[in-house]
Formats: structure tokens, sequence, C-alpha cells
């Protein structure tokens, strides 16, 4: 009886603080379109915010465990991510609880397939830590096996033959490198394997738990390949590499002294080679002529490869098994998507399949022995596939003759002319964007707006050379790319000129502060989030771990150390130029960012305000590089939402009533 009184007592108090809420937060309500390209559009129907950032019934990273016998996989538990898995022959579901505030985004199934590890920082400061969860007590709290304050921590290897141990890295010898080491599952002890001597990146474990190679930081300007020498001690050279080049072991071959390594040296693209470890010579066993290999699949049972992957445009498969071949297209015939493995049991007879387009993905249990395809679950905005946007490939020429590729995204239901356009830039700069279903990019599209994604050079994916094109081109020709780009949107009709916001995160945020400090006169409005403002002081405050990793910067980008160098990326810095900005900008910022300082956006908002420039600043105080919490997000895009739809003339749904949960949690 009182435990009843206790509860009602609660829920009168919940209700009293709705009803308070209610009286604090601003209802406003849908708005029509402003934009006289959508006035008279057939819109679909308004799509609520919540489902593209805080949708309850999220799913995704699907993974079978190592004896097939178990799936587990992210998904949301109350109002945090969290880890689920299924028995297989049972059907029986557990969420697990992770006893913490901060959602899970990855995870990794132990051999023993019921162990299940992952990562955590602490509010966006990445420093991650490395924990353990039994699946058989999965409301006991993780158990973190790296508790090292101010210590950055990632798993390098789980062993295939070796059940009992894997092998971490850590920084907290020394902050600026990552020591190797054991960690026995049973006793939780950490054993040194081998001590970073301060330029070592990457190390290769074979299958029975045994390190066999690393890769090394040689010269400011060679990268290092090496394996054991013979009698286990010291290491021996294989091969070397401009340290802007890439190269990266696969996997052993089935010849004990091969591996398989992905990698551009001497070529433009990036291509499957075959490597000898006694001879340092590399044969070439496919590449594709107009991009670079996105991914090669090998097996682990033959040691053979089974299909690359590339995107030239959408996505392409080539194959090296004809029986996975075969496979492969009998399942296209009876789904509609692009198939995808994302993951398989150690007996390779056990997958999980995800069938996708820009406006689906659905996940599958694929059984190889009776070809059964069991649905796992389908990403939340697939029920709304219908009223969803078409994103195409397009390509067009820059001003300097390279062939730009990029995607576009033109709302459902509308004609796709002189529309209000969001130039939606991506980070890295050395990554790129790719034809997937963007929760973004659809958000956009609802709204009323063509979507412009650029693959500007120094953008990944297209060879050596329109990497190397980006050297000393931040705020240059990188940003000449995107204002060709805009400018093929304007002459094929598609954007209104006087209608075009920038925005970005990382890298597409410091081309948001560009767009609007040097080309003031392209863009209506800006939205920049965790974007460098300063080049010089982005590089001088770097995470001590970026250390191996600054040769790359000062080559593209310069070194604040060399004093011409210094003033010229001054002049590449939107910082010395906040008097140029004529229109609205939105800057978004995570307080705990060890990436982009909250420096780069608190000077620039100062510089902005004291020049009496119209600037919008949020600032999460438990967020780092990039916007991660449902309640933040749902903040960040609602007034993404309201700003846009102020300036490019888009619709808005007005207040989200998951708003009000985002103030009590």
């Amino acid at each position: 009886m009182t435990l009843i009184l206790m509860m009602k007592k609660s829920t009168i108090h919940l209700s009293v603080l709705i009803l308070a809420l209610f009286s604090l937060v601003p209802l406003g309500c849908a708005t029509g379109p402003t934009h006289p390209s959508l006035q008279s559009a057939s819109l679909p129907k308004l799509i609520p915010l919540r489902d593209f950032v805080a949708n309850t019934k999220s799913n995704f990273n699907y993974q079978v465990s190592p004896d097939g016998k178990k799936v587990a996989w992210i998904a949301v538990k109350g109002v945090k991510l969290t880890i689920y898995f299924k028995i297989l022959s049972t059907g029986k579901t557990t969420a697990v609880n992770t006893h913490s505030k901060r959602g899970v985004r990855n995870f990794y199934w132990a051999q023993d397939s019921r162990t299940l590890f992952y990562l955590q920082d602490h509010d966006g400061d990445e420093n991650y830590h490395v924990f353990a969860l039994s699946i058989d007590h999965p409301d006991d709290p993780a158990v973190d096996l790296t508790p090292l304050k101010g210590t950055r921590a990632t798993i390098v290897s789980i062993p295939r033959n070796d059940s009992e141990h894997i092998f971490i890295q850590h920084n907290h010898r020394d902050k600026s490198v990552f020591d190797l080491f054991r960690l026995d599952l049973k006793t939780k002890e950490l054993t040194e394997v081998d001590r970073n001597p301060g330029d070592v990146y990457y190390w290769l474990i074979d299958d029975d738990g045994v390190l066999q190679g690393r890769s090394r930081k040689n010269t400011d300007e060679n990268d290092r390949f090496e394996v054991r020498s013979e009698k286990g001690k010291g290491w021996r050279k294989v091969v070397d590499w401009k340290f802007d080049e890439t190269f990266y072991v696969l996997d052993f071959s089935p010849e004990s002294d091969e591996v398989w390594v992905m990698s551009n040296l001497k070529q433009d693209k990036i291509a499957l080679l075959l490597l000898n470890l006694n001879t340092g010579m590399m044969r070439e066993i496919y590449s594709e002529a107009d991009v670079d290999l996105d991914s090669v699949s090998i097996s682990k049972i033959t040691r053979k490869p089974l299909f690359a992957q590339s995107m030239p445009g959408y996505p392409r498969v080539h194959f090296f098994d004809a029986d996975v071949q075969a496979e492969y297209r009998t399942l296209n015939q009876r789904y509609s998507g692009y198939l995808m493995l994302e993951s398989s049991d150690n007996s390779e007879r056990t997958l999980v399949l995800a069938v996708s387009s820009e406006k689906k993905v659905s996940h599958y249990l694929y059984q190889r022995e009776t070809r059964q395809m069991t649905l796992l679950g389908t990403h939340p905005l697939s029920k709304y596939s219908e009223i969803l946007s078409s994103t195409k490939p397009i390509v067009f020429k820059s001003r300097d003759g390279w062939m730009i590729h990029g995607y576009l995204t033109i709302p459902h239901g509308v004609a796709g002319k002189k529309l209000p356009m969001v130039l939606k830039v991506h980070g890295g700069p050395w990554a790129r964007d790719r034809y997937r279903l963007n929760n973004m990019t659809q958000f956009l599209a609802n709204r009323g707006y063509a979507v412009l994604q650029v693959n500007y050079r120094g953008s990944t994916g297209y060879g050596k050379k329109f990497m190397e094109a980006a050297k000393g081109e931040f705020a240059g020709k990188m940003h000449t790319d995107l204002i060709d780009g805009v400018q093929w949107a304007v002459q094929q009709g598609i954007a209104d000129r006087q209608s075009i916001c920038i925005s970005g995160g990382s890298y597409g945020g410091y081309a948001t502060l560009v767009g609007m400090t040097f080309t003031p006169d392209v863009f209506a409005c800006g939205i920049d989030v965790v974007g460098p403002s300063n080049l010089v002081s982005l590089l001088k405050n770097t995470p001590p771990y970026w250390k191996n990793g600054l040769p790359f910067w000062y080559k593209y980008v310069g070194n604040p150390e060399v004093p011409a160098e210094r003033k010229d990326m001054e002049n590449r810095s939107p910082l010395f130029k906040v008097d140029h900005v004529k229109n609205p900008l939105l800057i978004v910022q995570g307080a705990n960012d060890p990436r982009v300082k909250q420096q780069e956006s608190d000077q620039m908002v100062k510089a902005l305000r004291q020049s009496g420039k119209d600037v919008e600043y949020l600032l999460f105080e438990d967020e780092g590089h990039g916007i991660r919490k449902w309640t933040n997000n749902l903040k960040f895009q609602r007034r993404v939402e309201e700003f846009l739809a102020r300036n490019l003339g888009g619709r808005s749904n007005g207040f989200d009533y998951y708003q009000l949960g985002a103030l009590i949690f």
C-alpha cells in the first residue's frame, strides 16, 4: 500500500513537472514554406524532427557472434543507445545495462561468444576506456579493463585462435604515443607486449595472438612497415612509403610469407596488392581505373579475397570468388537495393547482410546452408521510404579542369527548379560523401531544401593525385571546388542563387566559416559545427597523440612554427576576416572537443559580435567533436530548422514534444 502511494505521488510530481515545462517552452506551430519555389509545390507530409535525431526505434551495427549462435546490435533502451543480443536458437532478446549516462555506438564480440567489449569516453573527451560485460549477467556493471585516468585506450586485436586474450593499446605512459598490451580476460591483467619507441602507429597481430609486424614513422617524409626479425628480436624493414600515401595490411595470405595489402604505392588508385615479406616486392591483384578500392573482404578460412568494394557514384562490387558472386546475384534478384556484408561468424556460414538505398536500410540474418534470410531490423526512417527524397551521383568540372564528384538530393514532390539549397560539406577533410541513407540529408530535403554534397579535392576515394591537389589549398582551391559546385547547381536551374546555405562539421565547419568570410556574397547563411576558425591555433592545440600525424597536416596546411607558413595560415583563417561577413551564422561547439577546442568557436563568436555581425552560438557542455546525445541533438536541429526557415524559406515542424523529454533528461 505504501509503495502504491509512493508511485502515485511520483506520477503527480512528474505531471506537475511536465505542466511546468509546458509553461516554459514556446510551443511553436508548424510553418509552411515562404520560398516561392516551394509555396505551390506538392511537398510530402512533414516528418517529425524526433524521427531524424531521437528515434526510439533506431537499430544498427548487427554483429554475429564467432560461434554463430547469437547476434548483437545497437538499439535504444529508455532514452539511450545500448547493446542488445539475441540467442538464435530460442529467439530470446536481452538489452544490456551499461550503467552509464552515455550511449554505446560500437562493440566487439570476444572469441568465447559470451563476452562483449565496448569503448566509452567521458562527455566527448575521446579518452576512451575499454569495457567488458558478460551476456550471462547483462544487468551487472561492465568491467573497466583500462581504469587509467586521462588515458585513451582502444582494442587492437581479438585473436581468432586465442579466446583468453585480447590486445589493447593505450597512452598512459606517454600521452603522445600508444604502447601495446596483452590483456588476460580471466585475471584482467595487462602485460606490455611492445613499448612504443615514439613513432609506431599500427601493430599487426596474427590469429594466434603473435605480434608479427608494425608500421611507424621512419622520417618526417616516410613511413615504414617492419616485421619481426628471424630470431624474434628486433625488427626488419619490409617496405617504405611516403607518409601521405596509403598502405595498410589486411591479412595474411595462404603463403605464410605474404600479406594482402591495400595501397597506392607507385600508382594513383588504392588497389589490392600481395606483399612478399621477405623481398618487399608487391604484386597488384586488382584495382579500379576511376576510383580507389574502399574495402576488400578476405576469407579467414581460405585466406583468399572474396570481393572488393568501391564507390564511383553508386556502390560497385568486384568478385574474386565465383561461388560468392553467384550467391550474391541470386540474393540481389530477390531483394531490391545494394547488398553489403556486415558481419560473419568464424565458419563464414552465418552472416548479417544489409540491403540498402538512400531511402531504406534492412538488416538480415543469412544462413548460407539453407539460403534463408531473416529480417533483423530496419532503419526507422524506412517507414517513410515512399516520401523520402532521391539522391543521385553528380559530376562537374572545376575551374581548373578537375572532374569533381558528389551527390544531389532533390526534395520529394518538387520540380527541382530554383530551390533553396544547402551545401552540406563533409568533414575530414580526408574523407568523402557516400551514397547512403543519411538522416540529415533527408531531414533537410523533407523541409524543402535541395542538398548538394561535393567531394572537393582532398577528398578520399578518387586517387592520390586528387588528394595531393589539396596541398596548401585550405580556403583556396578546396573552397573554389565548393563554389564551382554551387555555380553548377545554379546553372542547371536547380538552386536559387539568393537562397543557398553552407553547412558542415569539423572541416565542413571550417569551410562554412570560409564561405561566410571569403565568399560572403554566395551564401545567404551558414551553419558551422565544431569548425576551426584559426588554422594556427588549431595546430598549436592538437591532442598529444596527434604527434605522428602532424607532418601530414604541416604538408597540407602549414607549420605554425615556420614564420612564413604561419602568416599564410593566418591569411586562410576565417577569424581574421570577420568584417567580410554579410549574412547570419549559427555556430555550434562541444565544450570537451579534444580536436577543435572550444577556443576556436569562442574566438570566432567574440570577433563576430564585436563587429556587430548576426551570429547565434550553441555551446554544449557535455559534448565533444560532434553532437551525440539525443537531447542535445534535438535542441541543435530544432535551432537549425528555424534558422533555415528564417533565412532560406523552407518549412518547419515547430515545437517537437520530445523537447520536453530533453529538458527532463
